[in-house]
């Protein structure tokens, strides 16, 4: 009987033991696929706001040069 017992108690926390180590498992990968979507989002976030200063800088750089070009 204590055979039994101990043999159940095993397996249950075994199982129990498995189980953490998926939903661990299965936690990193969220965390990493978020990662990769802030990573993401964030780059396309600077390309845009880099277009944006370039374009800026070339508007006020023709803009001098074309108020020089009339003095």
């Amino acid at each position: 009987m204590k055979k039994m017992f101990k043999l159940i108690v095993y397996l249950v926390i075994l199982r129990f033991v498995i189980k953490l180590f998926n939903e661990n498992s299965f936690v990193k990968e969220q965390i990493d696929k978020l990662k990769e979507e802030i990573t993401n989002l964030e780059t396309k976030d600077l390309e845009i706001k880099i277009k944006e200063f370039f374009k800026k800088y070339d508007l006020n750089n023709k803009d001098q040069q074309e108020n020089q070009e009339d003095i």
